[in-house]
């Protein structure tokens, strides 16, 4: 699989439209075709950081180095075995597989109780 095929497939994971994929990189429509078409070659960095934000990835997910299913079964067992607290291990699997910026609102929600708690 092309870096050009994981980005299309990255998009269409996303229900995202090439249009709607241009806005969150402030580019036009055609570029995001020479991205997915395998036009282009070489990427520069920050063209995979842009485009891993865009995507909510990582950039190594472009490259194929994404983590196995089962790497990520033993680092979540590795961090129930740690954490003792079973609210935070429900949080954290629940985290897993949101946005960005679908986290930094659940932060932005924890950081207002803390800050009521502390009047």
């Amino acid at each position: 699989m092309t870096i050009a095929d994981r980005i299309r497939n990255r998009r269409l994971e996303l229900g995202l439209s090439v249009d709607d994929l241009a806005k969150r990189l402030n580019k036009n429509r055609a570029t995001v075709y020479r991205y997915e078409s395998n036009y282009i070659k070489s990427y520069t960095p920050d063209v995979m950081e842009a485009l891993a934000k865009a995507l909510e990835t990582t950039p190594a997910y472009f490259y194929g180095y994404e983590p196995s299913d089962r790497t990520r079964e033993i680092n979540l067992q590795m961090f129930n075995s740690l954490e003792p607290d079973p609210q935070i291990r429900i949080v954290s699997g629940m985290m897993e597989n949101m946005s960005d910026e679908q986290k930094e609102q659940i932060v932005a929600i924890v950081r207002a109780v803390v800050a009521t708690q502390k009047k």
